[in-house]
């Protein structure tokens, strides 16, 4: 079986928590808010204000969720482009797990689900809406799915946006297979688990993929779509990134511009895929995603 360097360094976030499983955790600092729904404004200006007004080209709020091992501030290309086309945008950095800093989306990924839930139904309350649209890169792309599903989201989401989204679980590019060959890997279960819950239930097949997708992977009233990129070291085989359903829309980045090399971890600094996100999010307005968003975004 044969590793690229792009697939070791793909999974290189999953190594730094694996090597946190050594560490300490009492010895880590305390993060007091851990767990909380709570607003994040730091770098992005404008992001999470609730004086924004919606209109009529606008007129649901947008929310940004990250990925695992992210935290709001991956939304940093994203979030000030639809800031200035006039969203009103919302994001958090949820699933801190235990006192590890800096990370989040590392908690049990039912847990992770609440939390999203919670911060979209507080923006829901504050902005006096019943609907939200959903941006979800990797982890972030099924959280909402989970909500809608399994939770107290039914009906809250408009449009589902997923970027990478880990649908059906990961191979790891071949890691965890040829792990499980011979035998390291569900050893090293706990050991992840110490630091990172939601690791191990996105693998391919997992007790919660398995009910993620059971009775399909799409809802009824939902809009989805979805943009994958085939340099994903992270989400493998990238196909399964995509959702089936009625009226789902799948799209290959490079299919837009042959061109863009973004893979997993990068995907959210790509202008194609902001281009192709403001198409989903209002079609009315929509402009060809292809190489020269990187210049005309």
């Amino acid at each position: 079986m044969k590793f690229s360097i792009t697939s070791v360094l793909g999974a290189a976030s999953t190594a730094i928590l694996l090597a946190l499983s050594s560490v300490q955790v009492s010895a880590l600092p305390t993060n007091p808010i851990a767990g909380s729904v709570t607003l994040e404004k730091r770098d992005i200006e404008s992001l999470n204000n609730y004086d924004c007004k919606l209109t009529a080209a606008h007129p649901r709020p947008v929310v940004l969720i990250h990925g695992t091992a992210h935290s709001v501030d991956s939304w940093e290309t994203f979030a000030p482009v639809l800031i200035k086309r006039g969203y009103c945008v919302f994001g958090m950095t949820y699933g801190k797990y235990k006192n590890i800093p800096i990370f989040g989306g590392l908690a049990p990924i039912e847990d992770n689900a609440k939390e999203v839930g919670d911060f979209i139904n507080n923006v829901l309350a504050k902005m006096k809406v019943s609907q939200v649209d959903v941006v979800g890169h990797s982890q972030g792309g099924i959280l909402a799915r989970y909500w809608i599903k399994y939770l107290d989201g039914a009906g809250k989401v408009y449009r589902h946006v997923g970027i990478s989204p880990i649908n059906h679980g990961t191979t790891l590019s071949g890691i965890i297979t040829l792990g499980k060959a011979v035998g390291l890997w569900d050893p090293l279960q706990s050991s992840f688990d110490s630091v990172a819950p939601s690791l191990y239930q996105m693998m391919t097949n997992s007790t919660f993929m398995q009910k993620l997708n059971a009775g399909g992977d799409t809802v009824p009233g939902v809009i989805f779509s979805t943009i994958a990129t085939k340099y994903d070291e992270v989400v493998t085989p990238w196909e399964t990134c995509y959702q089936t359903g009625s009226g789902v829309t799948n799209v290959l980045l490079q299919d837009l511009c042959a061109a863009s090399l973004n893979e997993h971890l990068l995907i959210t600094e790509s202008k194609v895929v902001l281009q192709f996100v403001l198409n989903q999010l209002d079609p009315s307005t929509a402009k060809t995603a292809n190489c020269l968003s990187e210049i005309l975004l």
